[in-house]
C-alpha cells in the first residue's frame, strides 16, 4: 500500500506544476495504452511521437508507459494472447507445439488484438481513476485553504 500512496502524491504533485487534472490523466492514459502495444522496444519512440501529435506532457506520458517493462512484458504477452483468442475464437488459447500452425493465425493476430484490447479498457480506466482522485486531491486542498 505505500507503493500506491507514493504513487498518488507523485501523480498531485504534476498538478501543482500548472497542468489541468484532464491533461494529467489524459498523458498516463496515452502512456497505459502505449504500454499494451505488444512490440517491445518501440514504447519509448511511440510514446513521445504520440505525446506530440496530442499535445500532452511527454514526461507524464513516458512515466504511464513504464507499466510495460522487461519484468512484467511477458504476463502482458501472456494475457494479451489469452484475451485477444477470446476475442477472435471464443475461447483461451491452445498452446501447440507442432510445424503444421500458422503463427500469425495462432498467435501474433490474438497477440495484437488482445494487447489493443487492454490497452484501450486500461487506458480508459486509467484516465476515470486518476481525473478522480486529482479532483479529489483539489477539493481537499480548497478545503484546507479556506478552513481556518
Amino acid at each position: 500500500m505505500r507503493y500506491v500512496s507514493k504513487v498518488k502524491d507523485y501523480i498531485i504533485r504534476f498538478s501543482k506544476k500548472g497542468l489541468t487534472p484532464n491533461e494529467i490523466a489524459l498523458a498516463i492514459a496515452v502512456g497505459i495504452f502505449i504500454a499494451f502495444i505488444p512490440f517491445f522496444g518501440t514504447h519509448t519512440i511511440t510514446a513521445i511521437a504520440l505525446a506530440s501529435l496530442l499535445r500532452v506532457n511527454t514526461f507524464i506520458v513516458l512515466l504511464g508507459a513504464q507499466i510495460s517493462n522487461p519484468l512484467t512484458f511477458p504476463l502482458q504477452l501472456f494475457i494479451s494472447a489469452e484475451v485477444g483468442s477470446l476475442i477472435l475464437n471464443g475461447r483461451f488459447l491452445e498452446i501447440k507445439i507442432t510445424g503444421e500452425i500458422s503463427y500469425l493465425n495462432h498467435y501474433i493476430m490474438p497477440i495484437i488484438i488482445g494487447g489493443l484490447a487492454l490497452g484501450i479498457f486500461s487506458s480508459v480506466l486509467s484516465f476515470l481513476l486518476v481525473k478522480r482522485l486529482l479532483i479529489k486531491a483539489k477539493i481537499k486542498e480548497k478545503m484546507r485553504e479556506t478552513s481556518p
